[in-house]
């Protein structure tokens, strides 16, 4: 049975650190827990630590072996680090669940655009982070329209496809919100952190995403200069004599549904404006899901003749999923 690792957080080092001891010292101090079995002070495996290294008797520490410790050395040196233990525990308690709330919002941000030049975020996706009802934003929601801080809509909130989004700003706005109305303690804190960490994470996930853009809109352009900006399907290019014509760059598989092959080259190609539009309205929608052996598919039934293009899909496939 794998043993159980939740709730055993701190490791030596932190603990040593937070007593003003040397890492040293504290292994003398854990040393002499287990040098007399008729004294009151004992460390107990599996409830005041467990063993990361057995070997080098490497302990990660629970709460209560952390406090175990403090006490002996309160009872044993004449100066009390009682206090200072405690606040040591808080901070790594917090950080714990800054922790948490970071993963939760990092599980929970995929509804996250762009809109009015400000980013937002799904009410669905909110409601999961702030671990709450959608009935207790609601209340959130109406307790801030009835104040002074009321949110605009298009600018704080607005309903993109029949969907309620908010702003990051109207987001951190409810999360104040509930920090001060929820009554149980946990939750209340869970959600004044939120700003803060919120803040941290989301500028991770945006800095990612428009590092990951920079990477697709660069393969972009070099899939375009590879093919010479001419549609791979019907041969037109955009020049003197055809002005009409729009080039486009499209994901073979599509972009958001195999987002890891977004910014490789050879899952994209160029085509006509038009072919593009054809191709995902015989596919059901530019947000169904689309592959090589889909546009294999269309090619053959609308452009029969391209026998090019089939060889060139069939080979990309077995580049891109192998």
């Amino acid at each position: 049975m794998a043993k159980k690792m939740s709730g055993f957080t701190i490791r030596e080092i932190e603990l040593a650190d937070a007593l003003e001891t040397t890492h040293q010292e504290l292994d003398k101090i854990i040393n002499f827990f287990d040098s007399d079995p008729n004294d009151q002070w004992e460390l107990r495996e599996n409830d005041h630590f467990i063993y990361l290294n057995k070997r080098l008797n490497e302990r990660l520490f629970s709460e209560h072996g952390a406090y175990a410790i403090a006490k002996y050395i309160d009872e044993q040196i004449p100066k009390s680090i009682w206090a200072r233990i405690t606040e040591f525990i808080t901070r790594h308690k917090e950080k714990i669940r800054n922790a948490f709330i970071s993963r939760k919002i990092q599980e929970n941000s995929s509804s996250l655009t762009v809109r009015n030049n400000r980013h937002f975020l799904s009410k669905k996706d909110i409601v999961n982070i702030l671990c709450t009802s959608h009935a207790r934003l609601n209340k959130a929601f109406e307790d801030i329209q009835k104040s002074q801080e009321a949110m605009k809509i298009g600018e704080d909130f607005d309903d993109i496809d029949g969907v309620r989004y908010y702003s990051l700003f109207a987001f951190y706005k409810l999360s104040q919100n509930l920090g001060e109305k929820l009554t149980a303690k946990d939750r209340r804190s869970w959600c004044e952190a939120i700003e803060v960490v919120g803040k941290k994470t989301f500028k991770l996930i945006i800095d990612q995403e428009t590092a990951r853009q920079k990477r697709i809109d660069s393969a972009m352009n070099a899939a375009k200069k590879r093919d010479g900006s001419c549609c791979q399907i019907t041969g037109k290019k955009r020049d003197k004599f055809n002005k009409t014509v729009n080039i486009v760059v499209h994901h073979i598989y599509s972009q958001q549904h195999y987002p890891d092959l977004a910014a490789s080259t050879d899952n994209l190609i160029t085509l006509t404006q038009e072919v593009h539009n054809e191709f995902h309205a015989w596919n059901g929608g530019f947000q169904k899901p689309a592959t090589a052996e889909n546009f294999i598919q269309f090619a053959q039934e609308l452009y029969p003749d391209n026998y090019e293009i089939i060889l060139r899909l069939n080979q990309i496939k077995k580049i891109l999923i192998s």
